[in-house]
């Protein structure tokens, strides 16, 4: 996709857009102090917890914790990508939208993407057009006497075919060079030792959607045995595999972008079975294992995902490999649960032969995250055999450690005593230790400030250290701080962070470097700053933690408080390590150590 000028949007758009206007053309605000409140669009409630900061210009749920600023809102509210949401500011701001102007990210690139999107739909259409002529008579008999679809289900899907002629597309789609080419890009020609030709030959097509609605790719499926039965597209400039899910843009626009759960099912014609039984939160991942992508972008749209499968091996196999991959990124608010249909069924066939109702039973009776888990596990081994004993407890206690969510590790360890015949509080010291392992402890140690925090989902931070809270009020009030930029000598501050080896102390510096090179940089400009940076995580994560800034009247402290709670934070930050540096350096000076006894009374000044 096309790069658009970062100093475009951090100098003029931003500047340009108050976001209660924005916002207030999506949903309905109303004043309340100095700021404005809603019922969330991002989930549903009874009572206002959307709160839209005028002087910060960022908007934040105390309910489902989505925050940002108007490009964040326009990309949560739209599906939108962060061109596309850009693009739409800009045209509310009335400003032409500067592209990077790089051969390969500039607005031609932007029209490019438009035609392979345009070429796409054209296509479906194609397909569309030959399964009701006499060239898909095949095709047309496959889905409604084999997958015994409705006439408005086909319509609805796009649902095609495309003949047994290899170049049946590039004759009637193609016209000119550059839409060969651009078929080829998109992977519907293949260019092979003998010419261009049709990726897809007699096969019914399955159009998917991204979550805008556009046509990025097929599914195409044999109606008989042939091998493969489904032929995917290959990945595009448009169409990464492991970032997308078939059926989530139908389950996002039938339900208000906000399905109660998601229901994910094995292949295209499971998830086109179940919708047309009425089921509308069903999805699949497409051709590949369940990503981590995938089970992100479903925890943007709903708390609840249920893993459907087939109960033979190979569901048993998908399903566990659902729960490794998901493990990272749990937290308390999300829920995890297995379903495992009989072995002589599939969803297809089973709310074909018995119903939806017969599909909700074993979606609705599936099994917890700590019950798979223990279950699973447990089956692997002969637990009458006091080695493979050893070995089921030894794998699931380390299984369990990895569990980020304190309340979900608690239930498995109770499933676990009871599956093993072990008393809790063993298993539970068993797994502190695994926890507590050297390298992992490391690991944990260095999260907030290296790694990306993908065990909260909302990504606020506990600010239970002075350095922590620090962070915070920089990345939340970076007026103040320029303010007083060279008042408090916060050059030399972090210089002296740096040198007592206080964790945080590189990140704080970018930030008050940051600062220092725009002294107007507001929240939501900093959002843009390091967006798509090593250091997003980190500003999401501190934005919306709470600094305790604002009176009992809702108002926020006044920029002279606002001003001292900055100058106690400084001094929080360096009494610690100040005092034990000092302890240190009594070592030196009994030993003569002049420049320790320098250093000791220079610290003592700070600290007096």
């Amino acid at each position: 996709m096309p790069y658009i000028k970062k100093t475009f949007i951090t100098d003029r758009l931003l500047p340009s857009v108050s976001i209660e206007q924005f916002i207030n053309n999506y949903v309905t605000l109303k004043k309340q102090g100095t700021n404005y409140v809603c019922c969330c669009p991002f989930h549903k409630e009874k009572t206002p917890s959307f709160n839209v900061n005028i002087s910060r210009q960022m908007y934040y749920c105390f309910g489902c914790k989505k925050h940002g600023n108007v490009i964040d809102f326009i990309m949560e509210y739209k599906n939108l990508d962060f061109v596309s949401a850009v693009e739409e500011v800009a045209q509310f701001a009335g400003l032409e939208v500067e592209y990077e102007t790089s051969s390969l990210h500039s607005k031609s690139e932007a029209d490019r993407f438009k035609t392979y999107y345009e070429i796409m739909d054209r296509c479906a259409s194609l397909f569309s057009k030959v399964l009701r002529s006499e060239k898909g008579v095949l095709g047309l008999e496959y889905f409604k006497e084999k997958r015994e679809l409705s006439e408005e289900t086909i319509t609805k899907l796009r649902l095609g075919y495309a003949p047994a002629i290899p170049n049946f597309l590039r004759d009637n789609l193609a016209r000119n060079k550059n839409e060969e080419q651009c078929l080829i890009d998109l992977g519907m020609l293949v260019k092979g030792d003998y010419g261009v030709h049709d990726m897809y030959r007699n096969r019914v097509m399955i159009p998917i959607f991204d979550r805008k609605g556009r046509i990025i790719s097929f599914g195409g499926r044999t109606m008989g045995d042939d091998k493969p039965k489904y032929l995917n597209t290959k990945e595009t400039p448009i169409y990464h595999k492991r970032n997308e899910l078939f059926g989530l843009y139908e389950s996002l626009l039938l339900n208000n972008n906000n399905p109660e759960r998601l229901i994910v099912v094995e292949g295209y014609m499971d998830v086109i079975a179940v919708r047309q039984a009425g089921c509308t939160t069903a999805v699949a991942s497409l051709g590949t294992a369940t990503t981590p992508e995938q089970i992100k972008m479903m925890f943007r749209y709903t708390d609840k995902i249920v893993f459907c499968y087939d109960g033979d091996s190979a569901g048993r196999h998908a399903a566990w490999h659902a729960l490794e991959v998901i493990t990272p990124i749990l937290t308390d608010n999300k829920k995890i649960n297995f379903a495992f249909l009989p072995q002589e069924h599939d969803p297809d066939s089973l709310v074909r032969e018995e119903g939806l109702l017969a599909f909700y039973k074993y979606v609705d009776g599936a099994m917890s995250y700590p019950e798979f888990l223990v279950m699973h596990n447990a089956e692997q081994y002969n637990l009458k055999a006091p080695n493979e004993l050893t070995a089921f407890i030894g794998e699931t206690v380390r299984l369990i450690s990895r569990i980020p969510v304190d309340p979900l590790r608690a239930v498995s360890i109770q499933l676990l005593s009871g599956a093993s015949g072990i008393p809790a509080n063993q298993l539970y010291d068993m797994v502190n230790k695994e926890i507590e392992k050297p390298h992992e402890k490391k690991e944990r140690d260095l999260t907030l400030f290296t790694e990306k925090n993908e065990s909260n989902e909302s990504n606020e931070i506990d600010l239970n250290s002075p350095m922590r809270r620090l962070m915070a009020f920089v990345i939340q009030q970076p007026i103040v701080v320029s303010s007083v930029y060279e008042d408090f000598h916060l050059a030399e501050f972090a210089e002296l962070c740096q040198h007592l080896e206080i964790p945080g102390t590189t990140q704080l510096n970018m930030l008050l470097r940051m600062i220092e090179e725009s002294p107007e940089l507001t929240p939501a400009n900093l959002i843009e700053h390091v967006r798509d940076t090593e250091y997003e995580r980190i500003v999401d994560a501190f934005m919306n933690s709470n600094l305790n800034l604002t009176m009992d009247n809702g108002r926020e402290l006044s920029f002279k408080d606002r001003l001292a709670y900055f100058g106690v934070l400084l001094k929080e930050v360096l009494l610690k390590p100040l005092r034990e540096r000092a302890e240190y350096l009594k070592t030196d000076i009994a030993n003569g150590s002049l420049e320790a006894l320098a250093e000791h009374s220079a610290i003592q000044k700070l600290l007096n």
